[in-house]
């Protein structure tokens, strides 16, 4: 097989990721948040959420024509870029950058992997109703998703394209400032 050397390496807590046949700190540790670290962290996210975009975009052109596919797809594409969305505002949280939107993204992540097949997991049903409640679901519908070139519509709530890339755009300026800022101390190369 080939020598596989590309890839990301992060050490448990108390090892060296350069050397992983060295016993454990036990040491204290330092719990401070990195942000340059979460962030480098979350860059793939953003780049998979504006790589979904597009995805989604040419999923939602194909709606007139191939109406059931395109409705497959949509949903497909959906699911797919609020996972990145949702992930690039929990790492933007941990790192003390709230975004108005975060509530939404991970609503609507939930509710297309969660609610719309009726998953009754561990979280409560007030959770579920709070989250139906903020996307004006119908208490009689299990989902109601609709699909357009320039929008999502979950429940009553419509997500415009250019809101999903202007938050991507505040992401990656806050991404790029951060990673400039290690940079110049010299915390990453």
């Amino acid at each position: 097989m080939k020598n596989i050397d590309h890839g990301i390496k992060v050490s448990k807590q108390g090892y060296n990721v350069m050397d992983t046949a060295v016993e454990r700190d036990n040491k204290p540790k330092n719990t401070t948040v990195l942000p340059h670290i979460l962030y480098a962290l979350a860059l793939p996210y953003l780049l998979g959420a504006k790589t979904q975009v597009k995805r989604y975009q040419l999923a939602a052109s194909t709606l007139e024509k191939r109406p059931i596919n395109g409705v497959y797809d949509c949903l497909h594409e959906a699911s797919t870029l609020f996972e990145d969305l949702n992930t690039i505002g929990k790492y933007a949280e941990k790192c003390g950058s709230k975004n108005d939107l975060h509530q939404l993204w991970l609503d609507v992540r939930n509710h297309i992997r969660h609610d719309i097949r009726e998953e009754y997991d561990n979280e409560s049903s007030s959770l579920k109703n709070k989250r139906a409640e903020r996307l004006k679901l119908d208490p009689k519908l299990q989902t109601n998703i609709g699909f357009a070139l320039e929008a999502i519509k979950v429940g009553g709530t419509v997500i415009e394209i250019s809101q999903i890339s202007d938050y991507l755009q505040w992401a990656e300026n806050l991404i790029t400032i951060i990673l400039n800022d290690a940079k110049d101390a010299g915390q990453i190369k």
